[in-house]
């Protein structure tokens, strides 16, 4: 499997797995200052994850040790192993979607999320920036998509010069969601006289979706793939993902 392609869709499953940075960043288009808290946040967010992944990438042992403890190394295993294992998380992903969709498609917004939005209306840059940061350093050490790309950059015996490039790629595929967000709201909501309720109203539904169809999504995916092993006898992608 082609390295970037590899970088970029895992780096998306991350993004879209952890959707609270998503979140907040729609939330800080609907400020004072959209675009210098928006920008802000997102520089934060995204340079300490990107030295976070360099840092981690130098003390990968450490790293790798805690990804054993909770999760099974699929190396040993056989290719029929892997792939019903892949099936059967396909199954569990796909449920998980269904039962959350359905768990809150009809909640309300609770008064933490509206003393969130009071404290948004405030925020400076340099705050929103700190936030960014302040998210991805505690986000990081469970964030087990990054940690699995950082152990599969060392399966191929990469120098630091060489991961710090893929890492950059990995860094744009986790922002994109927010990037486009950021574009929907540059052609087509600003300006308009009630965009800020309507980010206010659209953000609690985007997570929902978000969720739901990330679930979805790559259970429905992980099942096809094992699928297609054990009808023709070679998955949809070249190799393994995990």
């Amino acid at each position: 499997m082609d390295l970037v392609v590899y970088s970029l869709s895992i780096s998306l499953l991350d993004s879209l797995l952890t959707t609270q940075q998503i979140i907040i960043f729609v939330l800080l288009l609907s400020t004072a200052r959209p675009l210098r808290n928006s920008l802000s946040y997102l520089a934060g967010l995204i340079g300490a994850y990107y030295v976070c992944g360099l840092a981690g990438y130098t003390v990968l042992d450490r790293l790798l040790l805690f990804l054993s403890k909770c999760f099974p190394s699929t190396a040993n295993m056989s290719n029929p192993q892997y792939y019903q294992t892949e099936f059967f998380m396909g199954v569990i992903m796909l449920a998980i979607g269904i039962w959350y969709f359905l768990r809150n498609k009809d909640g309300r917004q609770s008064r933490s999320e509206n003393l969130i939005l009071l404290r948004l209306q405030s925020m400076t840059g340099k705050f929103a920036f700190y936030a960014g940061v302040f998210i991805s350093l505690t986000s990081f050490p469970f964030s087990i998509p990054y940690l699995i790309t950082l152990g599969k950059y060392s399966t191929l015996h990469m120098g630091v010069p060489a991961v710090a490039g893929y890492l950059i790629v990995y860094n744009l595929g986790y922002a994109l969601p927010m990037l486009l967000v950021l574009a929907i709201y540059l052609f087509t909501l600003r300006g308009t006289a009630d965009y800020s309720d309507t980010l206010h109203g659209k953000a609690k539904s985007l997570n929902l979706h978000l969720n739901t169809w990330t679930f979805v999504l790559f259970g429905v995916f992980s099942m096809v793939d094992a699928s297609f092993f054990f009808t023709t006898g070679h998955a949809l992608l070249k190799g393994r993902y995990f």
